[in-house]
């Protein structure tokens, strides 16, 4: 500081004697100009030389409105910083995509407004890496370190000491053969449970929902999947399942010739679609597809299975359309799948479930629907009669003015 003081009253001092010399002289404007430079460039250069051997960085104006600078750095404390540049740096392996630059509006220095907007679009339009999933407890710690063979071995052993509960505050246990049981082999589905999902296949058939109509169950299911970060693993040696990850409503859409009547297209697609996965990974042939599963809401679904006989024979179907005696839907290995209704893709719960409780509503049991099938007219037949049942075949038009569908259905116990 003191050598600051010196330079600066030797600055003040040559400059005066400057003025008085030119003062006395009557140097013309342009010297005076001119002997001004020299000497501020001798400052300058006084200033860098000093600079080398002590750094002090102050700032009267705020950094992004909000902070000052007033630190003196030094060898010492240097290490304390970090210097950030000014474009990202990401690796090649990456799954984050570089956001661009965002323009800064300002009106004055320090005051700094930005596009939130902007920055919220471009935030939505990249995919954030699965968060890492710390284990919980030493119990998860230790299945992670498990095979999947091995883990289901400790599951089978957890279940059969399961704890047992006799009252549960989410679960009525009447209801299920042995409450203990279940509630023990769930807790152990959700920390070891694994499904991998086949990347191969392009769209529209492959990894392209259909999220809106009488099919989106399938569709629904297939986004929730893929966007899993508990269940879903990118390493198939730890899978206990593999998803077969395709739309039998998108294959219709994208194969079927209409009025055809003909599947076989739809059928030799897929089989095609399975040898290549048995080609390409071991997965398949180690068990014959019966580690391997699909949805299908559409009622083709069990129909597009009959070109590969371990496709239709070996894998577990999810289907809504499971009647048993076709020959495909299996039960005790097969799903059943609930066929909702999807109007707002946007909002996929509007006009789903709400109504009153079940011991308010009026209605035992409601159907309204065309009459295909066999088992249809049966039901008709016998419970059109009950009057605490509401059968139909189409919705009569002065029926649905009074009660629409959807109120019918809210307004049911079953």
């Amino acid at each position: 500081m003191e050598m600051i003081i010196l330079l600066r009253r030797a600055a003040f001092f040559l400059m005066k004697e400057l003025f008085l010399c030119c003062a006395r002289h009557r140097t013309i404007c342009r010297k005076l100009i001119f002997g001004g430079a020299i000497t501020t460039v001798a400052g300058a250069f006084l200033h860098m030389w000093f600079l080398a051997w002590h750094v002090t960085v102050s700032s009267d104006n705020s950094l992004n409105g909000s902070m000052q600078l007033s630190e003196t750095l030094n060898e010492a404390g240097i290490d304390k910083f970090q210097i950030f540049p000014a474009s990202s740096v990401i690796s090649l392996n990456s799954s984050i995509e570089v956001i661009p630059s965002v323009r800064i509006k300002g009106k004055r220095a320090g005051v700094v407004n930005i596009d939130r907007r902007k920055i919220d679009n471009e935030l939505k339009s990249i995919a954030s890496p699965p968060p890492h999933r710390i284990p919980t407890s030493p119990l998860d710690r230790y299945i992670r370190t498990l095979s999947p063979i091995e883990a289901l071995v400790f599951a089978k052993k957890e279940i059969e000491h399961a704890p047992i509960i006799t009252e549960h505050p989410e679960l009525y246990a009447p209801l299920f053969q042995n409450v203990s049981v279940f509630k023990r082999s769930y807790e152990l589905m959700e920390m070891t449970f694994k499904i991998y999902i086949y990347r191969d296949g392009k769209r529209p058939v492959f990894h392209y929902p259909q999220l809106k109509g009488i099919y989106a169950s399938e569709g629904w299911f297939m986004q929730l999947m893929e966007a899993n970060k508990q269940f879903v693993t990118k390493d198939p040696e730890r899978a206990h399942l593999f998803y077969l990850p395709y739309s039998v409503r998108r294959l219709e859409m994208a194969l079927y010739k209409p009025n055809s009547h003909n599947l076989r297209p739809l059928s030799n697609f897929l089989r095609d679609y399975v040898n290549m996965i048995a080609a390409k990974y071991p997965f398949w042939n180690r068990t014959h597809g019966s580690d391997h599963f699909f949805v299908a809401c559409h009622d083709w679904g069990p129909y597009t299975t009959t070109a590969h006989q371990e496709l239709k024979e070996n894998t577990i179907k999810v289907l809504c359309n499971a009647d048993i005696s076709e020959g495909i839907f299996k039960a005790g290995k097969d799903v059943s799948l609930p066929e909702t209704t999807i109007r707002t893709p946007r909002r996929p719960h509007r006009y789903i479930g709400g109504g009153n409780r079940v011991s308010q509503r009026p209605i035992l049991a409601f159907f309204a629907g065309y009459m295909h099938g066999r088992v249809r007219p049966i039901l008709l037949k016998y419970w059109k009669k009950d009057e605490d049942m509401k059968i139909y075949r189409r919705l009569p038009v002065h029926v649905s003015q009074k009660m629409s569908y959807v109120q019918h259905m809210k307004s049911m116990k079953y």
